[in-house]
């Protein structure tokens, strides 16, 4: 469990870091903020999603299907590529502390929790990874069928 200050501070580093990759990247004007916000969000929704469900895979896939459909729906607000706002806003769910603790456990021959760390980096993108396929399918057939709906076929 984390303290109410714990969750301010975590939930402002990932706005920062979100803006911080999102310059990197060369996107532009209030698109940086929007990258920010959607970065915070992000990571607000994980804390929320792990806390009820107590899962990385879980948690994970719920942030990152928030992540894939906030990006959609900003791409068509700002007329610009969701992959902008995908990139940058997803980046607090990337396991960075599970690959480094993997790798410094492999150099020091702590094989056991290399192999924790390793799995735990790996359930975490598979469910970033799915969590972004299951937006990217749901938005492709959504707009087929308004496609089709606007157009007066059935």
């Amino acid at each position: 469990r984390c303290s109410m200050n714990q969750i301010v501070i975590q939930i402002s580093a990932a706005f920062f870091g979100s803006i911080g990759f999102a310059i990197f990247l060369k996107i532009k004007g209030v698109q940086i903020f929007y990258a920010g916000l959607g970065g915070m969000l992000t990571w607000g929704i994980y804390l929320l999603a792990y806390e009820f469900i107590q899962s990385y895979f879980f948690g994970n896939l719920i942030a990152a299907i928030f992540v894939a459909a906030y990006a959609e729906i900003m791409a068509r607000v700002n007329k610009a590529p969701s992959t902008i706002f995908l990139t940058a806003a997803a980046i607090p769910l990337i396991p960075g502390s599970n690959l480094y603790g993997m790798m410094y456990s492999l150099v020091n021959q702590d094989y056991a929790a290399a192999n924790t760390d390793g799995i735990t980096a790996l359930v975490i993108s598979l469910a970033i990874g799915l969590g972004f396929v299951i937006v990217a399918v749901v938005n492709r057939y959504l707009t087929e069928f308004l496609k089709r709906i606007h157009s007066g076929k059935n």
